[in-house]
């Protein structure tokens, strides 16, 4: 398979995705990494946490186990097969 080919399988598989609400956080010739969702404002939720004498903390929780960003590794072997791959 050419470099340009995977390159382009790549980028093909970056636009596809980029639509579903993921951003490119780092991307080199043959990977990349993409993201979703939003990092977890932990100060905030300690404010909140504490003006609710600690009953917030359960929410807080939840969000630190379900929410926050979740990241994929896209690559491209020497064959041009694409693979996702959660991190």
């Amino acid at each position: 398979m050419t470099p340009d080919i995977r390159k382009e399988r790549l980028a093909r598989q970056i636009a596809s995705m980029v639509p579903q609400g993921k951003r490119v956080e780092s991307q080199s010739d043959y990977q990349a990494v993409l993201v979703q969702g939003k990092p977890v404002n932990h100060v905030l939720h300690l404010l909140i946490s504490l003006f609710t004498l600690g009953a917030w903390v359960i929410v807080w929780l939840v969000l630190v186990f379900a929410g926050g960003e979740k990241r994929e590794i896209v690559s491209v072997d020497e064959f041009g097969n694409v693979t996702v791959a959660r991190v």
